[in-house]
């Protein structure tokens, strides 16, 4: 079952420390561009973009040829963002905290697991044009 519109309300209100938590978990990985998609998506989720400045200017002959810039979506567990959304503030806290110190090894073993080859996160780029997805795995 999806999220419902109440709880991606609630949502709303960690979203940006969702965000953040991502963002510094990357940071070691290079430098992304990371948004969060509560609503557009049938999967919640966090984009990770490379940023657009830090993309070197390519000839229109090499901008069809890989490597290409990160375009990742990653799906995140449905029930750990029902735990966030119903969850009073001292638990909302330490599940923020908890994903925040987890994003990265479930990111990486998604991304070794699902795409292999495909990806370079610390570089920015991915072999394949258009946008590539990955699931985490639930938290038990």
């Amino acid at each position: 079952m999806m999220l419902t519109d109440e709880e991606i309300a609630r949502l709303q209100a960690v979203a940006p420390f969702l965000r953040s938590e991502a963002a510094e978990a990357l940071k070691s990985s290079g430098r992304h561009e990371v948004t969060l998609e509560l609503e557009a998506h049938l999967q919640p989720g966090l984009r990770i973009r490379a940023p657009q400045t830090a993309q070197t200017p390519r000839s229109a002959r090499d901008r069809d040829a890989p490597p290409y810039p990160l375009d990742l979506f990653v799906g995140l567990p449905l029930n750990e963002l029902r735990a966030l959304a119903n969850g009073g503030d001292a638990a909302r806290e330490r599940g923020v905290a908890h994903f925040g110190a987890t994003f990265l090894p479930r990111l990486v073993s998604a991304i070794q697991t699902m795409t292999p080859d495909e990806i370079d996160l610390t570089a920015g780029v991915q072999s394949k044009p258009g946008t590539l997805s990955v699931m985490l795995d639930d938290e038990q």
